[in-house]
C-alpha cells in the first residue's frame, strides 16, 4: 500500500526545487532575507562589542560600534566583510569554509563556530562572498 503522494517522489522533488527557485528568484522575497539577516549581525556586533570592536578600525568615541553597524551592516547592498561573515556564522552557528578565488589565506580564514562539521562552502572573490553548492554525485545507472 502507498500513502497519497508518495508515488513519483523524483517529479516531486524537482517540483519543490522549481517552487523555491521561483520563491527567490523575486527581489521583494530576498531583499527581506538579506534585511533580516543583516539585522542578525548588526545584533551580533553591538551586542558582542568586546569581540569585534578590535577587528574594526577607526571606531572612538565619535565613531562607535553603533554607528558603524549604520553604516556599513545594515544598508542594503552593500558588500560584506570578514568581521560581519564571523558574526552572522556565530549568531546562527553554522560553521562556515572560506575558499579564495585568487588564492592567498589559510585555514584561519575559516569561520568555524561551534560542534559540527562544515557543511557551507563560500568563495570569496575580493569584493564579496557567493555560496559555492557541492556537486551532485553521478547517477547510477
Amino acid at each position: 500500500m502507498e500513502w497519497k503522494g508518495q508515488g513519483n517522489t523524483a517529479s516531486h522533488n524537482s517540483y519543490r526545487k522549481a517552487k523555491l527557485l521561483k520563491f527567490f528568484s523575486t527581489y521583494d522575497t530576498t531583499n527581506d532575507i538579506f534585511v533580516f539577516l543583516r539585522l542578525v549581525v548588526a545584533v551580533q556586533i553591538c551586542s558582542h562589542s568586546g569581540q569585534y570592536g578590535d577587528l574594526i578600525p577607526g571606531l572612538g568615541e565619535d565613531y562607535n560600534l553603533k554607528d558603524w553597524c549604520f553604516q556599513n551592516v545594515t544598508l542594503p547592498r552593500e558588500f560584506t566583510d570578514h568581521v560581519m561573515m564571523t558574526a552572522l556564522a556565530t549568531a546562527l552557528e553554522v560553521p562556515l569554509r572560506l575558499e579564495r578565488l585568487y588564492g592567498g589565506g589559510s585555514a584561519e580564514d575559516n569561520i568555524y563556530t561551534g560542534p559540527g562539521v562544515v557543511s557551507v562552502t563560500l568563495l570569496y572573490t575580493g569584493n564579496h562572498y557567493d555560496i559555492i553548492y557541492p556537486r551532485a554525485p553521478p547517477a547510477e545507472s
